[in-house]
């Protein structure tokens, strides 16, 4: 009895020892689902980055509205349940303090927080929080102290910097990453000062990271650390029990896991029956055999529902929750097995990047219920056009991906294309709505080799942009010449900032003729940059940008200074012409107009009659109430108005009347169409006639041949410029070689 007892407890010994080898191996387990859902996590961070990013090329410096609405149109506080805040820093040098002031419109000088003269201030513009409390004013600095360093660090280094922040009692995580002119971080620092731009910044609650990672696991303290030596950031979650062991797990990018759980590896003799059960003899044999199996099933029940638990939590962190589709990690990481087989292979893959068009509208009328409905609806119509050798996943909001294999030479990237844009076109029956719903699609696609997934990714994105710049529910492929017009924009953007006090803009000045005896009646004052590396860049090309980012106000008013004191000049001089001016939609936005206006004729001596204002049809419907309240202002003081391009915005045809407009301006494009297509002559009489019944002058623009001149004559339009009379000249030219001719032939008024 004796010996069998004691063979007995041996054995027991030995189970006890594998089992806190098993004890052991669960806790490892559970620390790399920690650390792995942790890594998901900052993933999920990297690709709210990304998204930004992707905005912030498309517009650099958007208004604070325009960057809430893209926030809001991409869930950014409910998708990301941990960030505090996202910002953007621009960085300004002490020469530029007045030009960001006004963009942002702030009071000249700034007044900037904390006081002091520095050579640069970094600002925060636009951001999206998740309370007003943290909120940093537009003129406060945030170059200085802690945050600062960290975020030249970020500009000289051109990687992301992440610096602790203590928010009351909260302690909170900051990632500043930089954003460079040439879309890309430079190879050295002086070039990645020079090209450097803004940053997007990022506050997140750890807190909020740690209850979601330690769901699930009870007992459990977790400790993230990012860096090495002094410059470490430890972040803590948790209560770190009696007795525990430890695991760390690198993540890499500088990141490191440390999981504290409990030490369950007390040994047989910690137990409070091992001695008793060596000694106890043949009677407690029997139960100690029946104890042991008790518990071994018990443990292997429990092993089989930690690796069950373990392959849903694995599924999860790689599928999106909504269509069940692979998400952004798994889609990265499917693109780089793409590329590594085609290379193998020989073969060519594609990426084809797929947005819904203007899904926003979905949530906003129908809200989002409806609108992840649509998502999901969406998701299987669109895998179900799909072939084995294509992936589809979603990348977030209303984005989605789709894969090519390059060995099936049957599937080109623009078949699917055509497949997926088809299948869109039939109507979506949801749940709860009593009609059907529409919904289009536009696709970016990018074929070939790169040197990773996120750069196929990032071409298949712009090819994404031009598809939608070109009207949507189309598909484009990515040309290097599309990046290359995005990098070009932005350094125009760039150097836009200092033109106007860099004195690079300056005007031309177009006659306007009557066409009844041929006399100059007027001239067009027409805006032009002379770009200090590039030469003359067209308005064409720059205006556009100064629209989008607000500058042009600050430059349309140093037009009408301009062009006011010159034609001031010339009137003193004899000449008794009158003066058009362009402007834009943006200006006609703001009541600063008025004054700016109001000033240029005081401060010229210029007579308010002999300013004509030009609109166009597109900016006078933008905000029709308003227009008018602001076109009845400059009436008030004298000014004429003029429709610019008319012809080409036929909505605004039924509410001229509403408008206190003087003249039409027919659009060239009828113009030069009049002697080879009678409907544009019939459309010029139409023009002319409608501007009698109004009392209306109309002029025609872009006359280029006598023959065109003959025909607008016979129509009676009134007066006309072109390059048949004579191009855009500088104030010196027109006077020796245009207004002295025409004033010794006595056709200048």
């Amino acid at each position: 009895m004796v010996a069998v007892g004691a063979g007995s407890s041996i054995y027991g010994l030995s189970a006890v020892r594998a089992s806190t080898a098993r004890s052991h191996k669960a806790f490892a387990s559970s620390s790399v689902q920690i650390a792995s859902t942790l890594q998901v996590a900052i993933q999920h961070e990297q690709d709210l980055v990304l998204s930004t990013e992707s905005f912030i090329i498309g517009d650099p410096h958007p208004s604070q509205a325009q960057f809430s609405n893209w926030a809001s149109e991409l869930g950014v506080l409910q998708r990301y349940q941990e960030l505090l805040g996202l910002v953007v820093i621009q960085y300004v040098p002490a020469s530029g303090l007045n030009a960001y002031a006004e963009e942002n419109g702030q009071p000249t000088p700034l007044k900037v927080l904390p006081a002091g003269n520095e050579p640069f201030y970094c600002f925060v513009p636009t951001e999206v929080l998740r309370t007003t409390a943290s909120q940093i004013p537009p003129n406060y600095n945030v170059c200085r102290g802690k945050l600062g360093q960290a975020i030249l660090a970020a500009r000289d280094y051109g990687k992301s910097a992440v610096v602790p922040v203590q928010d009351g009692k909260t302690k909170t995580l900051a990632f500043e990453v930089p954003i460079y002119r040439s879309g890309s971080a430079p190879s050295t620092v002086a070039t990645r000062t020079a090209e450097f731009v803004e940053l997007i910044g990022l506050n997140v609650r750890p807190n909020v990271l740690f209850q979601t990672v330690l769901k699930g696991h009870p007992n459990t303290a977790v400790a993230l650390r990012y860096g090495t030596g002094a410059s470490t950031v430890v972040l803590r979650g948790g209560n770190i029990p009696a007795g525990s062991q430890t695991e760390f797990i690198n993540l890499h990018d500088g990141w490191t896991v440390e999981t504290l759980g409990v030490d369950s590896s007390g040994g047989f003799f910690g137990s409070a029956g091992g001695l008793p059960l060596l000694l106890g003899g043949i009677g407690l044999s029997l139960l100690l055999a029946a104890l042991i199996y008790v518990l071994g099933s018990g443990r292997a029940r429990s092993r089989g529902l930690v690796d069950e638990r373990t392959d849903e939590l694995r599924f999860l962190a790689m599928h999106d929750s909504l269509t069940g589709m692979p998400n952004r990690a798994l889609i990265m990481d499917r693109i780089d097995q793409l590329l590594a087989r085609n290379r193998r292979n020989g073969t060519v893959g594609a990426a084809l990047y797929i947005d819904i068009d203007d899904f926003k509208n979905v949530n906003d009328s129908l809200g989002h219920e409806a609108g992840d409905q649509l998502l999901i609806s969406v998701a299987s119509r669109m895998a179900s056009t799909l072939r084995g050798a294509e992936t589809i996943g979603r990348m977030g909001g209303d984005e989605f991906v789709v894969l090519i294999e390059g060995s099936d030479p049957m599937v080109a990237p623009e078949l699917v294309a055509e497949r997926l844009l088809a299948v869109m076109q039939q109507p979506f029956e949801l749940d709860g709505l009593s009609s059907s719903l529409h919904a289009n699609a536009s696709i970016g696609i990018a074929v070939g080799d790169r040197g990773s997934g996120g750069e196929l990714l990032r071409d298949a994105d712009i090819a994404l942009y031009q598809a939608k710049a070109k009207g949507k529910n189309r598909y484009e492929f990515f040309r290097p010449e599309m990046q290359t017009d995005i990098g070009r924009r932005v350094r125009l953007e760039f150097d836009l900032r200092s033109a106007l006090t860099a004195e690079q803009f300056y005007l031309v000045y177009q006659p306007i003729l009557n066409l009844a005896d041929l006399a100059i009646v007027g001239v067009e004052a027409l805006l032009r940059w002379n770009h200090p590396t590039e030469g003359l860049i067209g308005p064409d090309e720059f205006i556009p940008i100064l629209e989008q980012n607000g500058r042009i106000r600050e430059v349309g008013a140093w037009v009408l200074q301009q062009a006011c004191a010159q034609m001031a000049d010339w009137r003193a001089q004899g000449y008794g012409l009158h003066l058009s001016v362009n402007v834009s939609g943006r200006q006609l936005d703001d009541d600063r107009l008025i004054e700016d206006i109001r000033s240029s004729l005081g401060a010229s001596g210029l007579d308010a009659t002999a300013l004509i204002i030009e609109v166009t049809e597109t900016a006078l419907m933008r905000d029709t109430s308003s227009v008018v309240r602001r076109l009845q202002s400059i009436k008030d003081l004298g000014v004429s108005i003029a429709v610019d391009d008319f012809g080409t915005g036929y909505s605004s045809l039924a509410y001229l009347q509403q408008f206190p407009v003087d003249s039409l301006k027919i659009d060239k494009s009828f113009t030069s169409a009049i002697s080879q297509s009678p409907e544009s002559e019939a459309l010029i009489r139409t023009f002319v006639q409608l501007g009698r019944d109004l009392g209306l002058t109309t002029l025609a623009e872009g006359v280029e041949t006598s023959g065109e001149m003959d025909i607008l004559r016979a129509d009676h339009v009134d007066e006309a410029q072109g390059f048949l009379f004579a191009r855009p000249l500088e104030p010196e030219r027109l006077e020796s070689e245009f207004l002295a001719q025409m004033q010794l032939a006595g056709r200048i008024v």
